[in-house]
């Protein structure tokens, strides 16, 4: 029971291209988008953050970005591919270039949120839609029907319908499907880079030989930041705050079970029930998506909160409520900048300034930061 549309009686197919084709200009040359901001409660660990998104936090292949244009070029991102040995040292085929598709939840009151996603990563993916409460054509923004009301509390309603609409209308033109909230920041570039991996070429196809274009199926992949639910180790589930990836398979495994899984449900555990439906009726998991180093690719929390996290037994302050981290965390926890993936994918909880600020940061705008 979903669909889009433009008002009461007129329904239509949004294009989930247009984004990509015509990006709104990012004022990389207004020097306020470098100053250290005003309001305090904003950016309480400032210099922490600056240095953060300066030197630890790398964009892949941030150089074929065209700054002037505010978008990376499909040609220029084919140009760095290279080739990959079979193992006869023969092969001269190409790593696949991926199409991803990303889909982001709002509503129309947070249009600042969309406008600032519009600005920054969204143009970078292949796809992208915000899924509303009210269809904004100019702001990419198209309202997805649901069973119940439109409220947070309902997520699950509306995570099922924005699949479901993903499988039936784009499921041919997109290789992975990225579902998010309008306060996370994706870097494209590092997610695009990491699903055309080895890595995860090798779990798409069963984890023992590299694909060679001859395939005829796929293991579905589910990526995302791994929680527990209440400390479960068997009830694993990718948190929904900087969203989580599918591959093709996952997608359709998923849109396939939908119809068993709490079909009639209100709640606004959308991520937790995501990954039970994927485990109970196709038998898929969340992948473990850290890096050589155990750093983490998808952040749950703000990223201040990740630096200032200090688990049980570790504290040296007052405690801040957060003490469920530690039971729900799936992987051991790493403190410091060192729990933050060089190549991280995604953030979680970014205010609209702040997006702005530390796209600029990432992306090289900021010769030299006035403090």
């Amino acid at each position: 029971d979903y669909d889009t549309d433009t008002n009461a009686t007129q329904q239509y197919i949004f294009d989930e291209k247009a984004l990509r084709s015509n990006p709104p200009y990012f004022n990389s040359r207004n020097s306020k988008i470098c100053q250290k901001p005003k309001k305090k409660n904003k950016f309480d660990n400032f210099d922490i953050l600056h240095d953060l998104y300066t030197n630890k936090i790398q964009v892949f292949n941030k150089s074929t970005v065209v700054v002037d244009k505010n978008i990376e070029r499909g040609t220029e991102h084919q140009q760095q591919r290279e080739s990959y040995d079979s193992g006869d040292g023969k092969s001269t085929k190409k790593t696949k270039i991926v199409k991803i598709m990303c889909m982001v939840y709002t509503l129309k009151k947070n249009v600042q949120n969309v406008e600032a996603i519009r600005e920054t990563w969204g143009p970078k993916c292949d796809g992208f839609m915000a899924a509303s409460d009210k269809t904004v054509e100019e702001y990419n923004m198209a309202e997805v029907l649901h069973l119940g009301n439109e409220s947070y509390k309902n997520m699950w309603q509306k995570a099922r319908s924005m699949w479901a609409y993903a499988y039936d209308h784009h499921y041919d033109d997109y290789d992975w499907f990225h579902i998010g909230g309008d306060d996370m920041y994706i870097i494209v570039e590092n997610l695009r880079m990491y699903l055309e991996s080895e890595e995860i070429q090798l779990a798409e196809n069963g984890g023992t030989y590299l694909p060679n274009g001859d395939e005829t199926e796929q293991t579905p992949v589910y990526l995302g930041k791994r929680f527990a639910d209440m400390g479960d180790m068997k009830k694993l589930y990718n948190t929904g705050g900087p969203g989580y990836t599918l591959n093709k398979a996952a997608l359709k495994s998923l849109v396939n079970a939908l119809p068993f899984c709490d079909a009639n449900n209100i709640t606004p555990t959308e991520d937790v029930n995501i990954a039970n439906c994927l485990r109970k009726h196709a038998g898929v998991y969340p992948y473990d998506t850290r890096d050589e180093k155990n750093g983490q690719r998808y952040m749950h929390w703000k990223t201040e909160t990740h630096l200032t996290y200090e688990p049980p037994g570790h504290y040296t302050g007052p405690r801040n409520g957060n003490e469920w981290y530690h039971k729900y965390n799936a992987d051991k926890i790493i403190e410091g900048y060192d729990q933050f993936a060089t190549h991280s994918i995604a953030l979680h909880y970014i205010e609209p300034v702040v997006m702005r600020w530390m796209h600029a940061l990432l992306y090289g705008y900021c010769d030299e930061l006035v403090k």
